[in-house]
């Protein structure tokens, strides 16, 4: 509690800080020219220093006093859709130069006929200069099940596993010089405020008890209005606190193999989870299986959720195949897997935890 208190605090400070630059600058200088016009007494110069002073005494009122004005003029100028105006999104997220911000269960701008153009509209953000950050829910939390309910023919979680693979290919494709602006989050909070952020305004929505996001009304809204400080709020706690913190951690997964306490191998893994079980694929790991076999063959994973969990590994398709279908499916969703480079012909292994203990 006392960190999201802090949390609070910090954003306050920092959606103001140009504000509290202002108001300090303006203070200081007024002191600063006052000081030296008591220094040098009834000269030419003390009347400078004086009339300077001064005069940046009553911009310093008159900021006070215009300022939240200005705000209530923003806060009027509040617009409401009757749905996501996605094409107005796609053009306005495009000429972005500071900030592009997401919070999502997941984003159907990522799907259909505005997939391609909502990835160029956030690579020319990118290429503008500003951060593009994106929160989505974790595809096998309990909140993404209730989510999925709600909506009845959707299947949220291959849809937010999908979105992943639109984010990754999108970061394959951008320079060097954009990877490091392009950043996604996983958090596995409840869903409640839906919110596309372009800069200094955003569209903002509530989750409906049944229905799309996309569908329902929408708050066209400056962030600095009492609402989008709201919202942004939100997404600053649950940036902070999202345990999946990066892309590359989205993607992949580091693990240790050991055999008879013996470590083999620390290597990288494709991965998915089904109701809380690791399910992971790779080249690396095949090439273990075949030369150490499956007999004592364990792993360590490198996730703060699993810290210090021994794994035994066992074949995926040997489970039940409704089981081992759905896994499939999830692979196929994250990875864009078809056609050559199917699951059909990667080899799966699912994690069977053995004990806990200390990692070495």
């Amino acid at each position: 509690m006392s960190r999201m208190w802090w949390l609070r605090a910090r954003n306050a400070l920092r959606r103001r800080r140009r504000h509290v630059l202002v108001l300090a600058v303006l203070a200081g200088g007024a002191l600063w020219m006052v000081v030296q016009a008591w220094r040098s007494g009834q000269t030419f110069r003390g009347d400078l220093y004086l009339n300077v002073g001064a005069a940046l005494i009553m911009t310093l009122l008159t900021y006070v006093v215009l300022n939240p004005l200005f705000r209530e003029l923003q806060t009027a100028s509040i617009i409401e859709h009757p749905r996501l105006d996605r094409d107005a999104l796609i053009e306005r997220v495009a000429q972005s130069r500071e900030t592009v911000a997401i919070l999502e269960t997941w984003t159907s701008m990522l799907e259909g006929p505005y997939a391609a153009r909502f990835a160029e509209a956030l690579r020319c953000a990118l290429a503008n200069g500003a951060v593009v950050r994106v929160l989505l829910l974790d595809p096998d939390s309990p909140a993404v099940r209730l989510r999925g309910a709600e909506l009845r023919r959707r299947d949220a979680s291959v849809a937010i596993l999908n979105n992943v693979w639109h984010l990754a290919r999108l970061r394959e494709q951008l320079p060097e010089s954009s990877r490091a602006r392009l950043r996604v989050r996983i958090y596995n909070a409840a869903p409640s405020v839906q919110m596309y952020r372009w800069d200094g305004k955003a569209f903002i929505s509530f989750f409906p008890v049944r229905g799309s996001t996309f569908d329902t009304q929408q708050i066209e809204a400056y962030v600095s209005t009492p609402l989008g400080e709201f919202v942004a709020d939100r997404f600053t706690e649950l940036w902070a606190t999202a345990p999946v913190r990066d892309l590359a951690d989205c993607l992949t997964l580091r693990l240790c193999l050991r055999q008879a306490g013996r470590e083999l191998e620390t290597c990288k893994a494709l991965y998915v989870q089904v109701d809380g079980d690791w399910y992971i694929a790779g080249r690396d790991l095949v090439r273990n299986v075949a030369r150490h076999g499956l007999a004592g063959l364990t792993v360590v994973l490198d996730r703060p959720e699993v810290a210090g969990q021994v794994f035994d590994l066992g074949e995926a398709d040997e489970l039940a195949p409704e089981v081992y279908h759905r896994v499939v499916e999830l692979f196929r969703a994250k990875y864009g897997l078809d056609g050559r480079n199917d699951t059909e012909n990667r080899v799966i292994f699912n994690l069977v935890a053995t004990r806990l203990s200390r990692a070495a």
